[in-house]
C-alpha cells in the first residue's frame, strides 16, 4: 500500500495545529461532544458515578478503544450481548477514528478516500481490542480484588502497546518502519493529560465535571492533529521491515519476562524476611498477645515468627484452624483460599481462644487478604478481646465488580471467561490466582457490594492503625481517605509485616506511642491514587449487584456491619449477641 511521500505535498507555510487543515473546527466539536455525552450519560447511572473515563471518549487512537473495553468488560449480562456490545466498539470507534482522522488531516497533504480510512481505523480497532484485552481483564480482576500488582502489569502494558500500535489507522505502511518520535511523545503526552484529567474529575465538584471534559476534548482534538501529522507526513519507507511485528513480539517478551522476574523476586524477599524471623533465637512469650494474619498465597510451617520487635507473645493466625488443644496449625498457600466467611469465623475462634489462654487482651496486625479478613470479621462480630487492628497493605474498595458463575447469565459473565484464562496463563507465576473458581474470588464477588467500603468503616472499641504501600495508591480511591491513622511506606503490596520500617511502625503502634509521617509520601500517595483513577474499570452500580435488594453497598457502617453479620455469621443475631 502507498505511504504519503513528499511528492504529495503542496508548498505552503509552517502553519499552526487550528490552520493546519481546513476542518479543525469540526474536529474540536466532534471531541468536545464525544466527552460531553458520554459525561452525561455516566452522571444519569447514579449519584456515585463519576465520569472518570469520558475524557477518552474522543481520546487518540488506541486509548478510546481501551476505555470502551473497560466499559464493556462490566456491564456485559449475556454472551449475545457481550458480541453486540464488541460489534459496537467495532463499528463505532472504528468511525469515529476514521472521522477524526480525516478532520485532522494535514492541509499539504493528499487526504486517502473515506472507504480507505475507514478500512483502516477498524482494523487498528480490532486489533487494538485484541492486545489489549489482557490488560482489561487484569484491571477487572483488580476491581474485584485491588492489589496493586494487578494494575501495574496491566497499565504499562496497556501503554507500550499504544507506543507500537498507535499509527495503523493513519498509514498502510505502519508497521514496516519505526515509529514516529514525535507521534510517540503525542502517545505519552496524551496519556499524562488523560490522568490528570481523571485526577481533576475525582478532586472536582460535579458541577466542574462538562468543564473538565470539554477542555479535555480541546486537548484531544489537538493531539489528533499533532499525531496524524506525525505519521503521515513522512518519506516513503525503502526497506520493508516487519517492526511492528518484533517491536509485538518484544513487548510481550518483555511483559512475560517481568511479570515472572518482578513476582518471583517478590516471593523470594518475602521468603527471606519471614526466614530471618524464624529461625533466629525465640523471644520470651510475655507481655501483649498479638495475633498475625498473613495475606494470600502465605504459608506457616508452625515455627515461632516474631516479625514484630519487643516483648510481645506472638501467635500466627491459621488458615487452616486449630487443633485439639486450641492452637494454630501449620498451612500452606492452598489454605488461603478458602471463603471469606469461613476465614472471618476462623479468626474470631482463634482470637477468643488466644485471649481465654492468655488472659488479657489481643492486638492483631495483618495484611492484604489477611486484613480484609481481619477486618470484616472484627466489624461484623467485634470481639471485645481485641484492642488495636493494625492493617497492612489492606484492599481497599473490593467487590467494585461483579461476575457469575459458569452458566450463569448477568454482568460480567464474558468477563468471567477471560479471567479464568488469564489465570492459567500466569498460574505459577502471579501470587494471585484470577481464577473466578477460587473461594476466596467467588465470596468476595459473593459479598458484593457489601465489602466495597468495609474497610473505611469504624469499628467500636477497637483503635485502628493502616500501613498503605506507595504502589498501592494505583487502587485506592483518592476522594475516600481513611477515617483512622495512617502511614505511606515507599513500598510494593504485601511484606510490610516483615519489612524493618513497617515491623518498627507496627511496634510503636502497639506500643501507643506517636508515628511520625512522611509529608511527601502522603502527597505523592494522594497523587497518584487521583491519576489511577483514569486507569481503572467502572465500578459496577451498587442497584444493579444481583443481590441489591439486599441493601448491601449504600448504607452507612452500621448497615455495612448488620449485612456482613448476617452473611458471615449467621448464628448471631442482628444485636451481634452471641
Amino acid at each position: 500500500m502507498a505511504a504519503f511521500g513528499a511528492d504529495q505535498r503542496v508548498p505552503r507555510p509552517a502553519p499552526s495545529w487550528w490552520t493546519n487543515a481546513p476542518y479543525r473546527w469540526k474536529l474540536v466539536a466532534l471531541c468536545t461532544a464525544l466527552n460531553l455525552v458520554e459525561t452525561g450519560v455516566v452522571m444519569g447511572l447514579g449519584p456515585g458515578s463519576r465520569p472518570d473515563l469520558a475524557p477518552q471518549a474522543s481520546a487518540i487512537a488506541p486509548f478510546g478503544v481501551f476505555s470502551d473495553l473497560r466499559w464493556v468488560s462490566v456491564y456485559n449480562n449475556s454472551w449475545v450481548a457481550l458480541a453486540g456490545e464488541l460489534a459496537g466498539v467495532l463499528v463505532i470507534r472504528g468511525a469515529v477514528t476514521a472521522l477524526s482522522i480525516a478532520l485532522a488531516w494535514p492541509a499539504n497533504l493528499r487526504r486517502p478516500s473515506v472507504g480507505k480510512l475507514m478500512r483502516r481505523s477498524l482494523f487498528a480497532t480490532a486489533m487494538a481490542a485484541v492486545l489489549l484485552s489482557p490488560s482489561v481483564t487484569l484491571l477487572f480482576g483488580l476491581a474485584a480484588l485491588p492489589v496493586s500488582w494487578l494494575f501495574l502489569a496491566a497499565v504499562p502494558a496497556a501503554l507500550f502497546v499504544a507506543f507500537i500500535i498507535h499509527p495503523a489507522a493513519v498509514s498502510g505502511d505502519w508497521w514496516q518502519r519505526l515509529v514516529a518520535p514525535r507521534a510517540v511523545g503525542c502517545v505519552a503526552l496524551s496519556f499524562l493529560v488523560l490522568s490528570l484529567e481523571g485526577a481533576a474529575i475525582d478532586a472536582a465538584p460535579s458541577a466542574l465535571w462538562p468543564v473538565v471534559v470539554a477542555l479535555g476534548g480541546l486537548f484531544n482534538a489537538w493531539s489528533w492533529v499533532t499525531l496524524v501529522r506525525s505519521v503521515a507526513d513522512r518519506r516513503p519507507v525503502r526497506h520493508a521491515v516487519p517492526v511492528a511485528a518484533i517491536a509485538a513480539l518484544a513487548l510481550v517478551s518483555t511483559v512475560v519476562a517481568g511479570t515472572v522476574i518482578g513476582f518471583g523476586q517478590a516471593r523470594k524477599a518475602e521468603a527471606r524476611a519471614l526466614q530471618a524471623r524464624t529461625t533466629g533465637p525465640a523471644e520470651p512469650a510475655y507481655g501483649l498477645s498479638v495475633l498475625v494474619v498473613s495475606g494470600y498465597g502465605s504459608t506457616w510451617s508452625g515455627a515461632q515468627a516474631h516479625p514484630v520487635p519487643g516483648s510481645y507473645a506472638e501467635e500466627r493466625f491459621s488458615y487452616r484452624g486449630l487443633d485439639s488443644q486450641g492452637m494454630p496449625r501449620p498451612y500452606d498457600s492452598s489454605d488461603t483460599a478458602k471463603p471469606l466467611a469461613e476465614l472471618d469465623r476462623m479468626l474470631v475462634e482463634q482470637v477468643t481462644a488466644l485471649a481465654a489462654r492468655t488472659g488479657g487482651p489481643v492486638d492483631v496486625v495483618a495484611e492484604s487478604e489477611g486484613a480484609l479478613v481481619a477486618k470484616t470479621a472484627l466489624l461484623a462480630d467485634p470481639v471485645t478481646a481485641v484492642q488495636t487492628l493494625v492493617l497492612a497493605s489492606p484492599l481497599q474498595d473490593p467487590g467494585r465488580v461483579w461476575y457469575p458463575t459458569i452458566g450463569d447469565q448477568d454482568w460480567g459473565v464474558g468477563t468471567n471467561e477471560a479471567m479464568r484464562l488469564i489465570s492459567d496463563v500466569l498460574d505459577g507465576v502471579s501470587p494471585i490466582n484470577l481464577s473466578p473458581d477460587n473461594p476466596l474470588f467467588a465470596s468476595i464477588d459473593d459479598q458484593a457490594p457489601d465489602l466495597e467500603n468495609a474497610m473505611a468503616c469504624p469499628i467500636t472499641g477497637i483503635r485502628q492503625f493502616a500501613l498503605l504501600p506507595l504502589a498501592d495508591a494505583t487502587v485506592s480511591p483518592a476522594d475516600e481517605p481513611l477515617p483512622f491513622p495512617s502511614v505511606v511506606l515507599a513500598a510494593f503490596h504485601g511484606g510490610l509485616i516483615e519489612s524493618p520500617s513497617g515491623a518498627r511502625i507496627i511496634s510503636r503502634v502497639l506500643a501507643n506511642r506517636p508515628v511520625g509521617d512522611n509529608r511527601l509520601l502522603v502527597l505523592a500517595d494522594e497523587a497518584i491514587s487521583y491519576a489511577a483513577s483514569a486507569w481503572q474499570v467502572p465500578a459496577l452500580e451498587p442497584l444493579d449487584f444481583p443481590r441489591a435488594s439486599r441493601g448491601g453497598g449504600y448504607g452507612d457502617c452500621s448497615q455495612l456491619a448488620a449485612e456482613l453479620r448476617s452473611a458471615m455469621f449467621p448464628h448471631l443475631s442482628t444485636t451481634g449477641v452471641r
